[in-house]
């Protein structure tokens, strides 16, 4: 709210996995994040797509001001596409 762009509706997930690909092809060294918002665009099986077609962070459980995926859930499809974990907080 109280943003320009507070009308639009939640982006199509094959829009969201379009521009991932072609993030990743215009800028292979950089980091790209899942955050907020995936759960909704995308749902589980475009998470997983997104992951193997360029993703290479993710943000794990509850956000600031929305609540995520379990963390257990995003950890256990890491695991599950066998993609190491570089860093993982104590706090989990």
């Amino acid at each position: 709210p109280g943003t320009p762009l507070e009308d639009q509706g939640i982006m199509d997930g094959k829009d969201a996995l379009r521009a991932i690909a072609a993030f990743r092809l215009a800028m292979p060294r950089t980091v790209l994040r899942y955050a907020g918002g995936r759960e909704l665009t995308l749902g589980d099986l475009g998470t997983r797509q997104g992951l193997l077609g360029g993703i290479n962070a993710v943000i794990v459980g509850n956000y600031l001001t929305t609540l995520g995926r379990p963390a257990t859930a995003d950890l256990n499809l890491l695991v599950e596409l066998n993609m190491p974990i570089k860093e993982l907080q104590k706090t989990l």
